[in-house]
């Protein structure tokens, strides 16, 4: 009898395994289909381009202060060579300090990335939970980049629909 108890309850237990569905999203297609998405990143590349084109300056200042030292340096005293050198290794160091303020991981480019991209994350990550939510989904997996997933059906893709939620405000 108890035998008979086990069998049912493994029985019962792998159906409901079996019975989960599964679906996939490409985030890649998501944040490209969304208008906000695409404008944030246009702003971004702006930021980006701006700041690298003050720090090429800041290089070009650097690397003529150089030149001109080196044109220089036979007609300079020891004195004046060193402090020659010295002010071209402060400029370098200041030059190299502007990078990481505009660059770095805590820079204004990554902050300014945080503060535009996090709540278009958020609202997509939410959508994708609602759409999971109503297809009674129990794993989603994200397929954008081919990383990790090799072949899906593609009935079990909701990323349209996570998309046409999205885009209706959902």
């Amino acid at each position: 009898m108890k035998r008979i108890v086990l069998v049912l309850l493994a029985c019962i237990t792998a159906s409901g395994l079996f019975a989960q569905k599964y679906a996939v999203v490409n985030t890649e297609n998501l944040f490209s289909g969304l208008k906000e998405y695409t404008a944030a990143q246009e702003q971004v590349d702006k930021l980006r381009e701006q700041y690298q084109a003050l720090i090429q300056s800041e290089y070009d200042n650097l690397e003529t202060m150089f030149q001109q030292y080196q044109q220089e340096k036979g007609s300079l005293s020891a004195e004046q060579k060193k402090t020659r050198q010295g002010a071209i290794v402060d400029r370098e160091n200041k030059v190299k300090e502007l990078q990481e303020q505009y660059f770095g991981q805590e820079g204004v480019l990554a902050k300014t990335s945080e503060t535009l991209f996090t709540p278009i994350r958020e609202r997509v990550m939410n959508t994708i939970d609602k759409v999971a939510k109503a297809n009674d989904c129990a794993l989603v997996l994200d397929v954008a980049g081919g990383m990790g997933v090799i072949y899906y059906v593609p009935d079990i893709d909701i990323t349209d629909q996570v998309l046409k939620s999205l885009q209706l405000g959902n």
